[in-house]
């Protein structure tokens, strides 16, 4: 029987604790062994440890001063650990069921040294595939593979949803780095290099939460803080010291296309940190990214492969403000142009770059920047018609002339799932523009007679969504229902309402 020894670092996460190691203690294969490091938690996650270890004898508690980061603890776990295989957890996810059920009869199976599982992630209101694992396809099915054969792993380097052959890791010497962020990319990282088989499963799922306290975020989500491109720096190094070590520098694109994400990512938050961070980042990370084997830009991912080409290119050259503005319109809009019903950005005003390889005069706006937007202003349900006004428009998208623009509404009944789609009016919204934005023409008003609604079952509920279309680009969204909208219910038989994620709808009440 396949021995599974789980190991978690734990730092004040009082309120995922619980729920956490019922996933644990309750899985279908049971676990060998559950090593809980407290790291110098501050709150009551030492006294839910404690009831955790009286509660069940395979759980051992050990305590000790905080260390900073949570590779200290994880390689204190490992120490201890006398499974066959290794399993680290983090403290405020959780796992189904049968998912150690589910991955021993890999293990039995192919012997990997590393069995990697599906994971999602959730909070409290959703539950979604992370969107580069999903484009990527990085689960698709269940293979046995290496590194070499699928470089695309490179991006699942977070140590929580595999188990590891111990005895893999203790022969190679594997650990994690002390004092560090990041140093599970280290770890996972030396391990896919060196693993000769590696298990991949779709059937069983990793729960990876997305906490929503901006008082206790996790490490992932801190990197607005400069010290974070630091220790992303100093563990590449690493991973760069250690392929030389391992005769694998010859593999190192692969890492180093991981690096162009990384530190383009690290960039968004470029205008959070202080003047002279700001410096040192552009000196540093050029001065590493400049290192970097150019076969990574072929490895890079196809959906955006030149986007973040064109983004290393504004590193290069120390173009903060494009660096920045091309993942987020927090300071400002770039230039942009809708081609064959694309938005692009216009970088035509770079045109003294154009000998560089890197650059390109266009690119497409990420869907992160070019989303949708459909907005309730008043809403009222007469006796025989809906009144329905507000703004739709997509972002970096200009709308000067009225006939650029036309916006539907589509009214969808959530029992039968007919959808029947209505002209609205058209007109000025000078108030929605920015400086290097145009929204002149972005206001909707939709009137219904209720009789072409054939709404007259009981309870019925309708939907609204948007159809916005500019200059051929298209999209759809459903109208959310902001608090200071007015809203009047002035039929007895009908009316409007807010979803609990904040969408327009109407209700049958007879």
């Amino acid at each position: 029987m396949t021995k599974i020894s789980v190991i978690i670092p734990v730092f004040n996460v009082e309120d995922y604790l619980d729920s956490c190691l019922e996933s644990i203690m309750g899985q279908s294969y049971p676990v060998f062994e559950v090593l809980l490091i407290n790291d110098g938690s501050t709150d009551k996650s030492g006294q839910i440890l404690q009831h955790w270890e009286q509660k069940f004898d395979k759980i051992k508690v050990i305590h000790q001063p905080n260390s900073g980061a949570p590779g200290n603890p994880r390689n204190k776990g490992i120490s201890y650990a006398s499974g066959d295989y290794l399993s680290f957890i983090d403290p405020d996810d959780y796992i189904e069921n049968e998912y150690y059920e589910t991955l021993v009869k890999d293990i039995e199976r192919d012997h990997p040294d590393i069995a990697i599982s599906k994971i999602l992630k959730f909070n409290t209101k959703r539950t979604w595939m992370p969107p580069t694992f999903d484009k990527l396809n990085l689960f698709k099915d269940n293979r046995t593979t290496t590194l070499f054969k699928e470089t695309n792993l490179i991006h699942n380097l977070g140590p929580s949803n595999k188990l590891y052959r111990t005895s893999f890791i203790k022969k190679h010497n594997i650990k994690f780095l002390e004092g560090y962020s990041y140093e599970d990319v280290h770890f996972t990282s030396c391990c896919m290099y060196l693993a000769e088989a590696i298990t991949i499963n779709n059937n069983t799922t990793y729960y990876w939460r997305r906490r929503e306290s901006e008082k206790n975020k996790s490490i992932t989500q801190q990197k607005n803080q400069y010290k974070s491109v630091l220790d992303r720096l100093f563990v590449h190094k690493e991973i760069d010291l250690f392929l030389t070590e391992n005769g694998l520098i010859d593999f190192r694109y692969i890492k180093d296309m991981r690096a162009i994400l990384d530190f383009t990512r690290h960039a968004n938050q470029l205008y959070e940190f202080t003047q002279k961070d700001q410096k040192e980042f552009f000196k540093e990370i050029k001065s590493y990214l400049e290192t970097i084997d150019p076969k990574a830009y072929n490895i890079l991912p196809p959906y955006a492969k030149n986007y973040y080409l064109q983004r290393l290119f504004f590193l290069y050259e120390g173009l903060h403000y494009e660096l920045v503005a091309s993942s987020t319109d927090k300071y400002g809009y770039l230039p942009s142009k809708i081609d064959n019903g694309k938005i692009h950005f216009d970088f035509s005003y770079l045109n003294q770059y154009k000998n560089h390889k890197l650059f390109k005069t266009q690119i497409g706006v990420p869907g992160t920047l070019s989303k949708a937007y459909a907005i309730t202003d008043k809403a009222a349900v007469t006796d025989d018609k809906l009144l329905i006004q507000g703004y739709g428009y997509i972002n970096y998208v200009n709308v000067t002339n009225r006939d650029q623009i036309s916006i539907h509404l589509i009214v969808k009944d959530r029992n039968t799932k007919e959808e029947i789609t209505f002209d609205t009016m058209v007109s000025e919204s000078s108030e929605l523009n920015k400086n290097d934005i145009s929204r002149k023409f972005c206001k909707f008003n939709a009137k219904i007679n209720l009789e072409e609604l054939n709404i007259s079952q009981r309870h019925t509920k309708l939907d609204f969504t948007l159809q916005i279309k500019i200059d051929g680009h298209s999209k759809t969204k459903r109208l959310v229902l902001p608090d200071n909208a007015t809203i009047g219910n002035a039929n007895q038989n009908f009316s409007f309402y807010k979803t609990k994620y904040n969408n327009l709808s109407l209700k049958n009440n007879s």
